[in-house]
């Protein structure tokens, strides 16, 4: 059985649940810290704004976005 190029849902969910505990999550695949990158959004005039991050993993090159305050995939 070949690898899929995602991450499973519950790979998802145990990285959100770690940066939501203010730590950099481990990439479930390959065991290399996750490289995070914070992504602004909304405008300014606008009555919304997300914030999101993105979490990429320097080896494998899989990755990952979601809401910071929702906690939900994107």
């Amino acid at each position: 059985m070949t690898e899929t190029a995602r991450f499973t849902s519950a790979e998802e969910k145990a990285m959100r649940e770690t940066v939501q505990s203010g730590e950099i999550p481990l990439c479930p695949r390959c065991a290399v810290l996750m490289t995070q990158r914070a992504i602004g959004g909304g405008s300014f005039g606008l009555g919304y704004h997300r914030q999101r991050e993105w979490l990429l993993c320097p080896q494998c090159r899989r990755s990952v976005i979601f809401d910071v305050k929702r906690g939900t995939r994107l």
